[in-house]
């Protein structure tokens, strides 16, 4: 097991390393325009409050001012969230389909190991993978958002939003492997993977703009740990619980499809 863990980062590694210089890449920039558009964050944020709701919500401002350092570092992490949280719905596709779109099916099954020691070892190389993925995701915001900005007040805040994250990424990929158990291949798999993500983004902003359902938000992951109320009000217990219980029950599910699935034959 130990043995695939291992050889499964090795095959995932240029993957994750693709998706962390995007995230490099969008903090960065981010830096460089907060830093340059800093004096006129004021002008900014009271033309924002002109603007339609809903234009707020696709934009990540609603309920921020991005003319102080918490209201920037809130609208950074939505854009690196969209990130995030792609990714993560696309490595529960990519644990285990990836061996039937590249026919290494027959090869990888036909080894000395249960199935499910095999599926639970990919698992364990994704979660690292997504570890790694979220770390990468609080430290640049810690660079290139607070520090440049020059307040170290909202570090807690950072510190929380992460683990958020990082949350929130496991249980979309529990979500995604779940998915590919379902589906009978890899570009079914792909393609229900991405609707369900961008469906729960738009819950997620439909519940923003009505603003009165709240109790709804258990429909949509991406909403669980929202930066503007984890910021207000930490991490709701409640939420991490139900993410552990769709985690765990994503995780064993998928490995229940998997083990009856023709791999070899796909």
């Amino acid at each position: 097991m130990k043995t695939i863990y291992l050889k499964e980062l090795k095959l995932t590694q240029k993957t994750l390393v693709i998706w962390l210089v995007l995230i490099v890449m969008l903090t960065g920039f981010a830096a460089i325009e907060f830093i340059v558009l800093k004096d006129a964050m004021g002008e900014i944020a009271a033309m924002a409050e002109s603007f339609p709701k809903i234009i707020l919500i696709l934009f990540g401002l609603n309920g921020v001012r991005v003319d102080t350092p918490l209201g920037a570092y809130q609208c950074m992490v939505f854009w690196t969230n969209l990130l995030a949280f792609f990714y993560a719905g696309f490595s529960g596709i990519f644990a285990v389909s990836r061996e039937e779109r590249f026919g290494t099916s027959e090869f990888l099954f036909s080894k000395p190991y249960k199935r499910s020691a095999i599926i639970w070892a990919k698992i364990g190389a994704a979660v690292t993978n997504l570890f790694v993925f979220s770390l990468t995701v609080g430290i640049m915001s810690y660079l290139c958002i607070i520090l440049p900005l020059g307040d170290l007040s909202i570090t807690g805040v950072h510190i929380i939003t992460t683990l958020g994250i990082f949350l929130t990424q496991v249980v979309l990929f529990s979500v995604g492997i779940f998915i590919s158990g379902l589906a009978k291949s890899y570009k079914t798999a792909s393609l229900f993977t991405m609707l369900t993500v961008t469906a729960f983004y738009v819950i997620s902003f439909a519940l923003d703009y009505i603003g009165t359902m709240d109790f709804l938000k258990v429909l949509t992951p991406v909403s669980y740990f929202n930066v503007v109320s984890v910021s207000e009000n930490g991490l709701s217990p409640f939420y991490i619980l139900l993410s552990l219980i769709i985690i765990l029950a994503g995780c064993f599910m998928a490995i229940r499809f998997f083990e009856r699935k023709d791999l070899c034959n796909s």
